[in-house]
């Protein structure tokens, strides 16, 4: 009797021993297994975070492997450290997209008593850079003089569906807006290098027309007489804003080398304009600071950055820059476009043909993207055609306070051509359009994502 329970209490030590080590071995791994997922978010917010910084610097494979590695170091993973292990590359196959794979060894707390000493991780991240292409702001109109279109942005407590999807804060019905892009509009104005050749003087005047949103007479743009549009915010659940009428920011900035990077640009003047200037309506006019010295800053692409930050209105104005001491010469050799996207306003109805830009040869075989918000107000139809190609490409239109995205396959063959648009629309269209590139041209700015 004595023996059987001796038994049945070693048998039970021996079950006891091994339940002990299966939940000590489940805890240890699911301890250990923790801190690798753990390690396993920080690699791939870093992988995440180098990819990004890489395919920036598209199409230099130097500067973006630089980059890359510099950005997993910043993250707490720095290449050869240890166990870690940093690859950065451009993608096999398609040539706007750059790869980073991060691999490091976990040193298990718990798990070696039961033989697992190390818990190997990898992750891997792919980003894309497309190219914005850059639209010519004339519109159907010659450069520096007001045609039917002109630019235009409302306030950011207008409506959504006024025309304007990156300005308003508020859709209509009160929730944020996912499009408002609070750092407004930006325009890159062209000084070439023989600017001092073709107009004698190292003076280049930038204007900007009717800067303001005062409309003396009236409250609707009218043909010839004025360009504004003068509203009041939506009410409801919407917050209203201090005037109507739009306070709009200019500032201008110097040429650089980084034109994806605008963190490091030089301020070198800023204007505001708010609901109660009148005297610069329907007028081109200079602000402090706007006349700029190349021998100052160089030649090269001055950004001009547009924003509100008051009103419900829209702000109808133009641009152009050139010689300060005469009559102006749209041949001055100056240029003006807009950088990913056009606010644009029809001040009369009509067709117009919309110099959407130049496209550089890089762009053959790519796909290109023409995306238009709210081309509803007397719109009837859109078609695309390029100079160096025979074909048209017809567009779609956008209904009230919608986004409708054309794509365009450029044939393998082009070799660059200035684009078009023949929009007919009606008095007082808004609508926003967007235009980029699925590739990275050189020198030309644009948007990342991660696709992987």
């Amino acid at each position: 009797m004595l023996k059987h329970a001796n038994n049945n209490r070693g048998q039970s030590l021996v079950l006891y021993v091994i339940s002990l080590t299966v939940i000590l071995g489940t805890m240890a791994l699911a301890f250990d297994l923790g801190r690798g997922f753990l390690l396993r978010a920080r690699m791939q917010h870093a992988a995440d975070s180098a990819a990004l910084a890489g395919v920036r610097e598209l199409p230099y494979y130097s500067l973006a492997a630089s980059a890359a590695l510099d950005y997993a170091a910043r993250n707490g993973f720095t290449d050869g450290d240890g166990s870690i292990v940093v690859t950065a590359y451009p993608h096999p196959t398609i040539s706007n997209r750059y790869v980073v794979d991060v691999t490091a060894s976990s040193a298990n707390f718990l798990a070696p008593v039961i033989g697992s000493n190390f818990l190997s991780v990898s992750v891997s991240a792919v980003a894309e850079f497309n190219a914005y292409l850059p639209i010519d702001i004339t519109g159907g109109g010659e450069y520096g003089a007001n045609g039917v279109m002109t630019l235009s942005m409302f306030g950011p407590y207008g409506y959504y569906s006024y025309g304007d999807a990156l300005s308003t804060r508020w859709l209509n019905d009160g929730t944020p807006n996912p499009d408002h892009k609070p750092g407004g509009y930006d325009f890159m104005i062209e000084i070439p290098d023989n600017y001092y050749s073709i107009n004698g003087t190292t003076i280049a005047k930038v204007e900007i027309f009717d800067p303001d949103t005062w409309n003396n007479g009236g409250d609707n743009a009218a043909p010839g007489l004025r360009i504004d549009e003068i509203r009041n915010a939506p009410g409801g659940s919407h917050p209203q804003p201090i005037n109507r009428r739009n306070t709009t920011i200019y500032s201008l900035y110097a040429p650089d080398d980084t034109p994806n990077d605008y963190t490091d640009d030089v301020l070198i003047a800023e204007a505001t304009y708010g609901p109660d200037v009148s005297w610069t309506d329907m007028k081109w006019v200079s602000p402090d600071g706007f006349e700029i010295n190349i021998n100052d800053y160089g030649t090269g692409k001055y950004r001009l950055n547009i924003r509100a930050t008051d009103g419900a209105s829209e702000n109808g104005f133009n641009l152009r820059a050139g010689p300060p001491d005469a009559a102006f010469d749209p041949d001055n050799g100056t240029k003006i476009t807009a950088v990913g996207a056009i606010p644009m306003n029809f001040n009369d109805s009509g067709v117009v043909t919309i110099n959407l830009g130049h496209v550089a040869p890089e762009a053959a075989g790519l796909v290109m993207h023409i995306n238009k918000f709210d081309t509803d107000v007397g719109a009837k139809t859109i078609d695309y055609h390029c100079d160096t190609l025979s074909q048209s490409w017809p567009g779609v239109l956008s209904g009230n306070g919608t986004w409708k995205e054309d794509l365009i396959e450029i044939p393998a063959d082009y070799a660059g051509g200035n684009w078009t648009a023949t929009y007919e629309a009606g008095l007082q269209d808004t609508s926003v359009w967007t235009m980029w590139l699925e590739g990275a041209i050189e020198g030309q700015p644009g948007f990342v994502r991660l696709v992987e």
